[in-house]
């Protein structure tokens, strides 16, 4: 059983780590969101998705790309409640099967 604490406790220390990056992704995102040139992006593609205008194939590449970092932003996350959760999950694993060998 030794072995496969020692599993669990890397894996709860990745898990840790993974908190400080979640934070630090939303952070950046955050950032970028309040970018000015980035909102420009924003508000360029759907101007012009709403009007419809004549193709360009640039403005086509950009609406798909923007939609593209919008759907992989939304499998993230939000915060690390999802991490510290999983991180006492396994504590409290790895605790019982310390007191239960």
């Amino acid at each position: 059983m030794g072995n496969t604490i020692e599993k669990l406790q890397k894996l709860h220390d990745s898990v840790q780590k993974l908190e400080g990056v979640l934070q630090e992704v939303w952070s950046l995102v955050d950032e970028i969101g309040e970018d000015d040139q980035f909102t420009d992006f924003l508000n360029k593609a759907k101007k012009y998705q709403s009007k419809k205008q004549m193709t360009d194939k640039s403005m086509e590449e950009l609406v798909i790309r923007l939609n593209e970092y919008e759907q992989c932003m939304e499998e993230i996350p939000e915060d690390g409640t999802a991490a510290v959760d999983f991180e006492d999950a396994i504590a409290e694993l790895i605790d019982w099967m310390r007191n239960n060998q």
